[in-house]
């Protein structure tokens, strides 16, 4: 039978107890996130772990992790990058954005107004130095803090796509 182990000295014992903790803490961490923030590491401190017991040396190790790290983050990020990507759902104040508010409180250029959209009232701006008289309809653009950025409405081919 072929021997495999390489006699260890204290510095390796060291390092073999180190890559067990880096295991463990990196695991600890990916269960935890489960966002594939560590699992490179953990990986990579797994292996280092059984070839430093095999047969590399600690400077050989260190090395070894890092370069093997570095390799399955650029080899499998991209892939994990795309698995994990679903599909953006708006959910809260920027399901606002793109509908028709009707302005409450005349909006004039470089001042604050005010739009009904949604059943609900909101602060609103306009960056385009128009006016905005009471009961106008208005596209809303984006947000900005908590006000909303407003624009005229081109044309009524849209507006019924948009109301809410």
């Amino acid at each position: 039978m072929l021997l495999l182990f390489r006699s260890l000295e204290v510095i390796d014992w060291v390092m073999i107890v180190s890559w067990g903790i880096i295991f463990i803490i990196t695991l600890i961490i990916e269960l935890e996130t489960m966002d594939l923030v560590t699992v490179w590491f953990c990986l990579s401190a797994l292996i280092t772990l059984i070839l430093g017991v095999l047969f590399l040396k600690p400077l050989q190790q260190i090395l070894f992790f890092l370069g093997f790290s570095v390799l399955l983050i650029l080899i499998t990020k991209p892939l994990a990058k795309k698995r994990m990507r679903g599909s953006y759902v708006r959910t809260n104040t920027d399901r606002l954005i793109g509908m028709v508010a009707v302005v409450t409180k005349e909006i004039f250029p470089n001042q604050i107004g005010e739009v009904r959209v949604d059943n609900q009232l909101w602060l609103a701006v306009n960056h385009e130095g128009l006016n905005f008289s009471v009961g106008e309809e208005v596209l809303v653009d984006a947000i900005s803090g908590i006000k909303l950025v407003v624009s005229k409405l081109h044309g009524n081919g849209n507006i019924e796509l948009l109301k809410k």
